[in-house]
Formats: structure tokens, C-alpha cells, sequence
């Protein structure tokens, strides 16, 4: 029988949890490591339509991207939204376990997914950990062929099913070397600028972030947080089910992203 502490074994070579950013919190935040598991699904985030899911279809343990608990906590009530969803997690003997930034940075993670999704080539990190091979912060890479600004967008579009894109730079400007930082990384752009990268992509971005990008002339690309990285969780469902065949593993059907396009 699978249990909590093999799928965690898992997890942890597949995205190292020496990867964590410091501010992070990551690893198994809720549950017992002996848990016997016959279903596990994969969420972005745990929100209380993902958690009634994982509850009406009988699920041991929730691999969720973004962290539970993220701040410290001094109480766990039905006072608090979250306090409620932990709660009927935990009635329910139910496992989380949150890989983020180990993720985002790992060899097979969501940078390097994302990097080759959107058809880089040369692909390396952006913050590369010494001696240790395509592992590290955000990535970059060489598109085979320059491209137009405008073209790159329609790609990138369809490569992460996203509704619209945020753009800044020219539709006709060239697009060639291409750094990307999934979901919220803006930080990423000074270092795309340093690296000569003609385009950053990223999930979000504040307004200063973006009239930092027009003066220096670079391309700034926003697929949308959610657009960003939810594609790995799916992913990931799909990994964890080769390497657990005996597991039915899943993403989650009903978490979908916040944001809509109002164009009326």
C-alpha cells in the first residue's frame, strides 16, 4: 500500500526541497506520513471548492502548488475560511503536501516546463545553483527562429490555454532570447535585462514593473498567474500516476482561475 511518506519521497527528488526560496513553506503541511493513500489530487491552489472536491470524491491527499498555512499561525478555528477548509481537510484525513518554489525551480519544473512549452531552445536557469545541472531560478533560452512580438503572443496563448495576455513592447518588435519566471516574478526582469533578453514572460506583474520594462525597452509578457502554472499541476497529476500506477491520480476538475475578461 502507497502512503503519504512515498509519494513525499517522490516529490522530493522530483523537486528538491533545498530548492525553497526562504520565505517559502513547503513540504507536508497537513496530515500523518503513514497515511495509506488510494487517491491523490493536484490543485494550484487549495480553496474551498478544490477542498470540497478532494472531500466528495474521497481523496487521501492533495498535492497543492501554492502553500497552505503560509504565514505563521497561532489558531486553527471555524472562524476563518481557511480555519474551516484545514478543519474539514483534516476531519476527513487528508494529506497536503505544497512543492512551490522547489517546483518552480527543480530540473523537470515549471520554468523549465513552461520554457519548453513555449518552444525555447538552449534553455538554462536564469539564477543558477553552482554545480548543479538546469537547476535553479526562472529560465531562458533562443526561440529556433526570431519571431515578431505579436507572434510570440499568439504562440505563448495557446501553449497555456489563457483567455488574454498583458503586454508590454510593440507587436512588431523582435522577439528572440526569451527569459520566463512563472506566476508572480517580476523580480526576474532585472535579471532578464542584465542577460541581454529581448522578452520577459511572466504570470503578473505590478504597474511599476511594467514602466520599468517600456523604458528600458524590453518586452514584457503576462500570461496570467493561474495560466502560468496550473498547466504543471496537471502535469504533475499525470507523473504522479506513471510513477504510482497502483494510485488514482488526478487534478483537480472544478479550480479554475479567478480572473475573467469583462468586454461588455
Amino acid at each position: 500500500m502507497t502512503t503519504v511518506s512515498d509519494v513525499i519521497a517522490f516529490l522530493e527528488k522530483f523537486a528538491p526541497p533545498f530548492l525553497a526560496e526562504d520565505w517559502d513553506n513547503v513540504g507536508l503541511l497537513v496530515g500523518r506520513h503513514d497515511l495509506p493513500l488510494n487517491r491523490v489530487m493536484t490543485c494550484l491552489t487549495l480553496t474551498p471548492d478544490v477542498a470540497k472536491e478532494a472531500v466528495d470524491r474521497h481523496v487521501n491527499m492533495v498535492v497543492s502548488h501554492h502553500p497552505v498555512l503560509f504565514r505563521g499561525v497561532k489558531q486553527m478555528t471555524d472562524a476563518s475560511q481557511e480555519g474551516r477548509m484545514l478543519l474539514t481537510l483534516i476531519e476527513n484525513r487528508i494529506a497536503i503536501y505544497c512543492p512551490h518554489t522547489c517546483f518552480d525551480s527543480a530540473a523537470p519544473g515549471i520554468n523549465q516546463q513552461l520554457a519548453e512549452t513555449l518552444g525555447l531552445t538552449q534553455i538554462q536557469p536564469i539564477r543558477p545553483i553552482p554545480e548543479m545541472e538546469n537547476i535553479g531560478g526562472g529560465r531562458m533560452g533562443n526561440l529556433p527562429a526570431p519571431t515578431t512580438l505579436r507572434m510570440f503572443m499568439a504562440t505563448a496563448r495557446q501553449c497555456v490555454a489563457a483567455p488574454y495576455l498583458e503586454y508590454v513592447g510593440a507587436l512588431t518588435a523582435n522577439v528572440s532570447l526569451v527569459a520566463v519566471a512563472c506566476g508572480a516574478a517580476a523580480e526576474f526582469l532585472a535579471d532578464a535585462m542584465r542577460l541581454g533578453c529581448d522578452t520577459f514572460v511572466t504570470g503578473e506583474a505590478r504597474f511599476h514593473t511594467a514602466l520599468e520594462a517600456r523604458a528600458a525597452g524590453i518586452n514584457l509578457v503576462l500570461l496570467g498567474h493561474y495560466s502560468s502554472e496550473r498547466p504543471a499541476m496537471q502535469r504533475l497529476a499525470d507523473t504522479l500516476a506513471t510513477e504510482f500506477p497502483g494510485l488514482e491520480t488526478f487534478a483537480s476538475l472544478v479550480e479554475q482561475d479567478p480572473l475573467s475578461m469583462f468586454t461588455g
